[in-house]
């Protein structure tokens, strides 16, 4: 069986700054895989240049076996992937229910009430206050509904950028515990975590970018275990 992503000698530049340089990893179908690095690292890019939102430079990006650099954005999500950024980028004026309906824009099927409800079994506080603008959300309230609005276009493979970014502790877990119950009901799953050490407890791999280039690959498990990681990212002398 075929990768469900697999990314190909990837280099993607700013100008003259190359932020992205010559990079090779696959997401396989059932997986949480996760990319972990300091800031700079190139895993943001990363994942905007798979999403469509940033050219490629040189290099091949397959989805589902097929090649997808270069096909416009939105139709890189009608094809199944999806991509719930660093920042969240919600819509503030827009009630909670209108934010998760524009995640299923591009549908015509008749699955989208099916699938609006299980967002709301996943994030109860969502169906509660689905009438609430979206902006009087606490850090934490605003990510399950960027996540929630990802799921709305049923993907294939979903893409999580810093989801437990600014958020308190508590609410880290259960953001994590979601991207968890997402796997096992059979989302495949890119994560970009600046917490290297719940990434990797969730991980099935993971791999390690610094400055641009893939340094190391590995199971969660390994790389969680291994001396030159837990030092650089877990904060461990």
């Amino acid at each position: 069986m075929s990768a469900a992503l697999e990314v190909r000698d990837l280099v993607v530049a700013y100008g003259k700054i190359r932020a992205v340089k010559g990079i090779s990893f696959t997401v396989n179908h059932g997986e949480i895989v996760t990319l972990i690095g300091t800031n700079g690292a190139g895993k943001t890019t990363t994942l905007r240049t798979i999403s469509g939102l940033v050219p490629v430079e040189s290099g091949e990006i397959y989805f589902q076996g097929e090649r997808i650099d270069g096909v416009p954005a939105h139709q890189i999500v009608e094809r199944g992937l999806a991509h719930a950024p660093e920042g969240r980028r919600i819509f503030p004026r827009m009630t909670v229910e209108e934010n998760l309906l524009l995640g299923a824009y591009s549908r015509r099927d008749s699955g989208i009430s099916t699938d609006l409800e299980r967002v709301y079994t996943l994030f109860p506080v969502l169906a509660e206050r689905r009438r609430q603008a979206a902006g009087t959300f606490s850090g934490g309230e605003q990510q399950m509904l960027a996540i929630g609005r990802a799921l709305m276009s049923r993907p294939k493979l979903l893409m999580l950028d810093e989801p437990s970014m600014g958020l308190s502790p508590m609410m880290m877990r259960r953001i994590m515990s979601t991207i968890r119950e997402l796997k096992e009901q059979g989302t495949t799953i890119l994560l970009v975590e600046q917490n290297a050490q719940a990434a990797l407890e969730l991980a099935d791999r993971g791999y390690v970018l610094e400055v641009g280039r893939i340094v190391l690959s590995d199971t969660g498990h390994n790389l969680l275990g291994n001396e030159q990681v837990r030092k650089a990212y877990l904060g461990e002398d």
